[in-house]
């Protein structure tokens, strides 16, 4: 009795029978006389009864995975360069996953890193793939911020919602290694470590602003990076531009968080670096802050002294207060040395608008910081907000700046009266949210409609510290004050 063979998978599997069947898959000199083979091994019938030579393929499967073989590497070679230059350094078991979130990462980012136009709007990439070819950790926390993004996007798809839990997971995992290795490098010898590590822990802080998740994580990540910051402030860079990177990276973040959490960050440090004129320096690049740089720096000072000036109440020549009151005559004097462009390039006017900005929500702040009995409605307060809202017209919806600018249409909003001015910046962060899908935004949008519906029904409790205050008596004005000063926002401001 012979044998017959069968496909099965992988194998060859041998089976009982003499009856001879068709099958597609027969010797090769069969296939090529175009002839029935009934694929008995090792000799074919028609081969042994015509004495020819029956040649068979070594792997039947090879003709099987051919084709799923070339999709993939046909995804590879429609990648960036950069991109599959980065799929090649780590072997990570689900390469067509990684390319996918490769390719989201360089289309995406410079929606949430850059408010740059024209060709500058993804400079920071020729540093920044370098770092994500060359390091594992920055890889994963790269793969992580595309997967955590791509999610928002496919909320159906099972597979990225796994993959942004595992890249999560992996990153935070090789942080703690990441510094425990830093660590030792700095009692060893006392030097810094790479700058990978601050890269890696700021990009963790831009998945927690992207992904809205609480606060408890993105401070502890500033914490870490001021104390590594601190230590790199003197030293030469290896890479420049991506040390630069770091710093404004830094600074825009510490800058807004120490707004409302800077009883939670570590301020001596972070102090010590807003102060320095080397990061003055690096702050040029402009690739996050635009030309807004020294209004970043203002708003770490502001939050720094508002809290002094809020202890030291009874002393109205106290040094926070002198320093506020000078620190908005700055501001001011900012607002002269704008020259009018007719001929404004695109790039001009959304670096100037966005300054603007700025400055007129710092301006609100130091006010409401130094007049606790100024209300709302007065009229320095809506001077500001009127040119706030007149600004605002101005920038395009789709302004490259849109990703920065949640903290003055926040501070500004909490001092609109107007139902034109309020509905022209909760519009904004609507239009921003549908870019940037952030629930900062979102978040943000409800607190300052909440504050509004609360001015407009004052007899009404919508919060259990409003209510408080009422109960003792206290006036709005006050009220509206401690909502500046004692923020207790159910976000972080960036």
């Amino acid at each position: 009795m012979g044998y017959n063979y069968r496909i099965d998978d992988t194998f060859l599997v041998p089976t009982m029978g003499n009856v001879s069947t068709r099958s597609r898959t027969g010797c090769l000199t069969c296939r090529r006389r175009k002839k029935k083979c009934d694929e008995r091994h090792p000799i074919c019938s028609g081969c042994n009864r015509n004495q020819l030579p029956c040649e068979w393929v070594s792997n039947e499967l090879v003709s099987k995975t051919r084709r799923p073989r070339c999709r993939r590497q046909l995804a590879v070679t429609q990648l960036p360069h950069e991109a599959q230059k980065m799929v090649n350094v780590f072997a990570i078991p689900k390469p067509g996953m990684v390319q996918r979130l490769l390719s989201h990462f360089i289309d995406h980012s410079p929606r949430w890193l850059s408010t740059r136009t024209g060709k500058r709007r993804s400079d920071f990439l020729q540093y920044l793939l370098p770092a994500v070819s060359q390091n594992l950790l920055v890889h994963n926390c790269v793969l992580m911020i595309a997967s955590a993004d791509l999610a928002k996007y496919c909320r159906g798809d099972v597979e990225v919602r796994a993959v942004a839990v595992e890249y999560y997971g992996k990153a935070v995992s090789a942080l703690q290694g990441s510094l425990n290795e830093e660590l030792t490098a700095v009692a060893a010898y006392n030097l810094p470590g790479s700058d990978y590590t601050p890269l890696a822990v700021l990009l963790l802080c831009l998945h927690e602003c992207q992904n809205f998740t609480n606060s408890t994580r993105i401070v502890p990540h500033l914490n870490a990076a001021a104390a590594l910051l601190l230590r790199r402030l003197h030293d030469t860079p290896d890479d420049l531009p991506l040390r630069s990177f770091l710093f404004e990276l830094f600074c825009y973040y510490f800058s807004l968080v120490a707004f409302s959490h800077g009883s939670r960050l570590s301020l001596s440090q972070a102090s010590a670096i807003f102060s320095s004129p080397i990061v003055t320096q690096y702050l040029q690049q402009g690739n996050v802050m635009g030309t807004s740089q020294r209004l970043f720096m203002c708003i770490f000072r502001i939050s720094m002294l508002a809290e002094k000036v809020a202890s030291e109440r009874q002393f109205h020549d106290s040094p926070a207060r002198t320093e506020l009151t000078g620190l908005a005559q700055q501001l001011i004097t900012w607002q002269l040395e704008l020259p009018p462009r007719t001929d404004a390039d695109i790039a001009w006017l959304n670096d100037a608008i966005t300054s603007e900005l700025y400055r007129l929500a710092c301006l609100i702040y130091i006010k409401k910081v130094l007049d606790p009995a100024l209300s709302d409605d007065s009229p320095p307060i809506q001077a500001l907000v009127i040119a706030f809202a007149d600004n605002l017209g101005h920038l395009p919806p789709d302004a490259p700046s849109n990703n920065i600018l949640c903290w003055p249409l926040v501070v500004a909003g909490l001092s609109a009266v107007e139902s034109t001015h309020q509905r022209a910046i909760s519009i904004r962060l609507g239009q921003i949210y549908d870019i940037w899908r952030s629930d900062i935004l979102c978040q943000s949008a409800a607190f300052l409609r909440q504050k509004w519906r609360r001015d407009r029904n004052p007899n009404r409790c919508f919060a259990s510290a409003s209510c408080g205050e009422q109960e003792k008596g206290e006036d709005r004005s006050t009220a509206a004050v401690n909502d500046i000063l004692h923020l207790q926002f159910p976000v972080i401001l960036v």
